[in-house]
């Protein structure tokens, strides 16, 4: 029977990050930045993006350590904020 993950919603970084996007929102977590990315990125693809997802939820169920996730989010938003800025 397969086993059941604990998924860790309150898991939080050291430092929020601070996005400007339509009015500004701080983003707590990695679950904060999945929800974030999931309703506020026009472009749910490439490298940048994939990457801070894919390790905002390995946070969410223990695999890595939150702080882990939190520059790739950062890099993630600076990409998407770049590409809707040339639209």
């Amino acid at each position: 029977m397969p086993s059941v993950t604990q998924a860790h919603f309150s898991a939080r970084w050291t430092s929020p990050v601070v996005v400007s996007h339509a009015d500004a929102a701080r983003i707590l977590g990695p679950g904060d930045a999945l929800r974030f990315m999931n309703s506020h990125f026009k472009r749910q693809s490439g490298p940048l993006y994939w990457r801070a997802r894919s390790l905002c939820f390995g946070a969410l169920i223990g695999e890595v350590h939150p702080e882990m996730a939190r520059p790739h989010f950062v890099a993630a938003y600076a990409a998407e904020s770049l590409a809707c800025d040339s639209r």
